[in-house]
């Protein structure tokens, strides 16, 4: 049986504290500065770390960590979903939350509730900006009070195969503030996860449950390696995170290209292709003896560039049985062969770079006797054209 990862996205919520905690953990690291919205000269602290010495047990580190980490409520035109997040940022007068893009998607108000001491304070949020192709999200929280910070660590290579890690959030959500504990089962995980794409990530083998997305995964010295994202529902000890690295990248681009409500920040170099693939099988010729497997555009975005430039979906097919839609054949001269490769090649386009799809009509005729004479088939054009044009810039909206 075929076992789809999911992404956990029901109800969690962590909070993580900023790496200076007591006498006992000192922080050697630095903030990075970043400035947004030139009309305000906001500067961002992001709070990356190149060294934090631990001179204390986990358990203190547990708890000046768990601080950081929050509830996160969105709410949509017809409904409520909760996850989590990590206080990463800060400037003059706000926080800055760090969360899956999967855990706010197609909602327009967010509530954002921080524990500390066992006392809770909720907080109204608003959206900097997203990208679903990285998975990722940035809440904006503005307030006087005081809150804890977490830092990430800005060296991958410190992260290794069989580091123990911890993992703070709030299953199923009603439990926050959970903590599991675990080891870096892999590193670089090349994983396919529904809606986003292939993705490489941090395994881990840290009991998550649905409730965890957008949480944190730590090492012992109390610093942010990974934001918990997917795991596989039917196996235990199989869950994931995005690296550090590349939640600062997406961070750090979404605050920078933010405006304001109305112009969210977005990841920088992410194509607006607009294309959702899908295969199955057709018949390979109008002889409709053999079968072959096709991939195809199920839905083209009418703000992306295939569709701007032509290329037919398969609601060409739904909507009138006769018109044709296409099977991609190749992506810059690289053959698709199956979905896994049409998947890979769209995600690696750069904006503002040529693309070139070569693809094939998938035709229809009518087949049978009898009752059966009405029956219509779809097989695959011989004829290879192609269609070619630059990839725009994903501008994130909602």
């Amino acid at each position: 049986m075929k076992n789809k990862l999911k992404i956990f996205s029901l109800f969690s919520l962590i909070i993580l504290t900023s790496c200076t905690f007591n006498n006992n953990i000192t922080d050697s690291g630095n903030k990075t500065q970043i400035i947004i919205d030139e009309t305000k000269k906001e500067t961002v602290n992001l709070h990356v770390t190149s060294s934090i010495t631990q001179t204390t047990s986990l358990e203190e580190v547990i708890k000046y960590v768990k601080p950081s980490v929050v509830d996160i409520y969105s709410y949509g035109s017809n409904f409520t979903s909760a996850g989590s997040g990590v206080i990463v940022a800060n400037s003059d007068s706000s926080y800055y939350i760090i969360t899956n893009h999967h855990v706010i998607k197609d909602a327009y108000s967010f509530q954002v509730i921080s524990y500390n001491n066992d006392m809770s304070s909720s907080y109204e949020a608003t959206l900097i900006g997203g990208s679903p192709l990285s998975d990722i999200a940035v809440l904006k929280v503005k307030t006087s009070d005081t809150l804890t910070i977490a830092s990430f660590i800005d060296d991958a290579s410190k992260i290794n195969v069989g580091t123990d890690v911890i993992a703070i959030g709030n299953p199923l959500g009603i439990l926050g503030g959970t903590v599991t504990k675990g080891i870096v089962s892999a590193l670089q995980r090349e994983v396919y996860i529904d809606e986003i794409g292939y993705m490489n990530l941090i395994q881990t083998d840290a009991a998550i449950n649905s409730g965890n997305s957008g949480g944190a995964l730590f090492n012992t010295k109390g610093e942010l390696i990974g934001i918990v994202n997917s795991g596989y529902s039917s196996y235990e000890g199989l869950n994931f995170a995005i690296p550090s690295s590349f939640a600062i990248k997406a961070f750090t681009s979404i605050v920078n290209t933010f405006g304001n409500e109305k112009i969210y920040g977005y990841v920088e170099g992410e194509n607006n292709i607009g294309m959702t693939l899908k295969s199955m099988q057709i018949y390979a010729d109008s002889s409709l003896n053999n079968k072959c497997e096709i991939v195809y555009a199920s839905e083209t975005s009418k703000d992306g560039d295939a569709y701007k430039n032509g290329f037919k979906d398969y609601s060409n097919y739904y909507n009138n049985r006769y018109d044709t839609f296409y099977a991609i054949t190749s992506i810059n001269d690289n053959e698709v062969s199956n979905y896994q490769d049409a998947i890979r090649l769209l995600q690696n386009i750069k904006a503002n770079t040529e693309v070139k799809i070569s693809y094939k009509n998938i035709l229809f005729k009518r087949a049978g006797s009898g009752i059966f004479m009405q029956q219509t088939y779809p097989y695959l054009d011989s004829k290879v054209n192609t269609i070619t044009f630059t990839a725009s810039q994903y501008i994130y909206t909602i």
